[in-house]
């Protein structure tokens, strides 16, 4: 007996119709092998500086909210990230960019052939531009990953003996976009 019952009767039906299906699948073909040879460096970068950053935003808001195990509660990026501080908070400093890589990285996800602009970079620029304010980068991606450095760093809790320094430090710090 065979696996798929009834396979003899579908060739049948479809043979007389075999030039065109397979014209269709060769136009369907081309469009596979062009989104699967487009260069993945630049989404593989992408999706790296993502991931670290979760889990560094993780390490975070486990120390901030005193969560022992915050994957439990099977929260996705940018619900970890929109539970940042906006204030009084060095994490508050990295929050609008962590939200735009979060878009940039969604956007590239939906479209494999889009690559990020400097254009979509926005807070990422101005993070770096306070952060990072001689360094220049030749691409977008060069950006993101130095913004991956400095957001990894601001969302370090510091030990105990420094938190009241940084409390103070970050009293007066406010976001108001992201």
């Amino acid at each position: 007996m065979r696996e798929i019952e009834g396979i003899d009767r579908v060739v049948e039906i479809l043979r007389p119709h075999m030039a065109e299906i397979e014209e269709r699948f060769n136009t369907e073909n081309q469009r596979f092998i062009t989104l699967i040879q487009h260069p993945h460096d630049i989404i593989g970068r992408l999706l790296k500086c993502h991931l670290i950053i979760e889990h560094y935003l993780e390490r975070f808001l486990s120390a901030h909210f005193g969560l022992e195990n915050i994957e439990d509660a099977k929260l996705n990026f940018f619900n970890k990230a929109m539970l940042l501080p906006t204030s009084s908070s060095s994490a508050a400093f990295v929050r609008p960019g962590i939200l735009k890589l979060n878009s940039i990285r969604n956007k590239a996800s939906h479209n494999l052939a889009r690559e990020p602009s400097f254009e979509d970079l926005g807070p990422i620029c101005d993070v770096l531009e306070i952060a990072r304010p001689a360094a220049s980068f030749s691409s977008p991606i060069e950006a993101i990953e130095a913004f991956t450095t400095v957001a990894c760093t601001w969302l370090i809790v510091p030990p105990k003996e420094h938190q009241q320094l940084f409390a103070d430090a970050f009293a007066e710090v406010r976001v108001t976009a992201g």
